[in-house]
């Protein structure tokens, strides 16, 4: 079942996205709830798995926004990210 978007919070967060159990997507934000309403990943989200999927978040302090998305992004290697932001930040 699809999150309801229009209530998340406008918080610093890590955000990942699951379908079937897996995580499919990582990314981090200063405000969750600015994010998504016009997040580039969601035209993906409904193509591949319509409304069967569903978002959670961790707060997180902006400064160690980077470190937590990299270290997500190794647990969970999601297959819609594009970038390895471990890579990015030389990890």
């Amino acid at each position: 079942m699809m999150t309801n978007l229009l209530n998340l919070p406008a918080i610093s967060a890590i955000y990942r996205v699951w379908h079937g159990g897996q995580v499919v997507y990582v990314g981090q934000t200063k405000n969750l709830k600015q994010r998504w309403k016009t997040h580039h990943v969601l035209p993906k989200l409904m193509m591949h798995y319509g409304t069967d999927w569903r978002l959670d978040w961790i707060e997180i302090y902006p400064l160690h926004l980077d470190r937590a998305e990299a270290f997500a992004y190794r647990q969970f290697n999601p297959v819609l990210n594009q970038k390895n932001p471990s890579a990015l930040l030389g990890l």
